[in-house]
């Protein structure tokens, strides 16, 4: 059970948190749980809910790579919610079951197309390693450009803040939920 309820648009919440909950309900027709949570701080939860919009859906990256990407971002903060969503939507973007299962088991990269291969390998010296190497990094930004590096780097790092805007919460994936394999198996 959650340690908070979700905020609702009720004489139970402050003025703020209620706009925010409006607010994401009007532009994201959900209450994803990282955005509902942070409207307990008001415009906190609005800009959250915007920005991972943005990053999903507004970039110059495929929304295929954006799924990858979050879903490489899940994996490094072992966040199952995280992971049953974007597995779904990643999927459904037409990220294929093959670099999905790479990310979920740690599996060789060279199974990959490049760009995965670049975008999972980027994604797990990011949030995984001391420091993203230069090599790895120039390797991204000569295929993505500036713009599309900057753009993984920011939606990687906001589904890592969502997972533990989650794990602070104590919000859990689903009973039934696509669970990420142990690690190290």
């Amino acid at each position: 059970m959650p340690r908070l309820p979700f905020p609702a648009d009720s004489d139970a919440y402050s003025d703020e948190t209620r706009a925010a909950v409006r607010h994401i309900l009007a532009t994201r027709k959900s209450m994803p749980p990282p955005s509902t949570y942070l409207s307990y701080a008001g415009q906190a939860g609005v800009r959250l809910s915007d920005l991972l919009d943005h990053l999903r859906n507004h970039t110059s990256l495929t929304l295929a790579e954006s799924e990858l990407a979050i879903c490489t971002a899940a994996r490094a903060a072992n966040a199952d919610y995280i992971w049953n969503a974007h597995v779904k939507l990643g999927l459904a973007a037409g990220t294929r079951p093959e670099a999905i299962e790479v990310v979920d088991t740690y599996g060789p990269l060279d199974a990959l197309t490049s760009d995965e291969a670049l975008i999972v390998g980027f994604g797990r010296e990011l949030l995984e390693a001391p420091a993203v190497s230069d090599a790895t990094f120039e390797a991204v930004r000569k295929r993505y450009g500036e713009k599309g590096l900057v753009e993984l780097v920011a939606i990687m790092s906001a589904y890592l803040m969502n997972a533990t805007i989650l794990r602070a919460m104590k919000h859990e994936a689903a009973p039934d939920a696509r669970r990420l394999s142990p690690r190290g198996a």
